[in-house]
């Protein structure tokens, strides 16, 4: 196994540890997630949504062939979540900006994943 993907491996899975974290807190209602949902204006629906879609993204970075999916898909939740942080609640928004960079990294590295379902 070469450096690059060496790396990617380690990025893989500090980021499944991160979406796994955030989506389970989501899932399982923690008061500061609901706060937030709340403040949003939208109701708790999209909690669930976010939540799903942050631990089956998780899973998908180590499903073979949907890496870059799963990048592309969980880049997309970062990009909205962080509109809607910046929109209507505030900060702290950091470790939404270091997640949106992660996930744009497997992304592009996966890119063939996507140009091939294109194709």
């Amino acid at each position: 196994m070469n450096t690059a993907n060496r790396s990617m491996m380690f990025l893989r899975a500090a980021l499944t540890l991160a979406f796994l974290y955030f989506g389970l807190r989501k899932l399982g209602s923690f008061s500061t997630d609901v706060a937030i949902y709340e403040a949003i204006g939208f109701g708790q629906f999209p909690r669930y949504i976010t939540g799903s879609i942050e631990v089956v993204g998780a899973g998908l970075l180590w499903w073979r062939g949907w890496e870059g999916i799963a990048g592309l898909l969980l880049l997309g939740t970062m990009i909205v979540g962080l509109s809607a942080l910046l929109i209507w609640v505030g900060p702290p928004y950091w470790h939404m900006l270091m997640l949106i960079l992660g996930t744009g990294a497997v992304a592009v590295h996966y890119r063939n994943q996507f140009i091939a379902l294109i194709r």
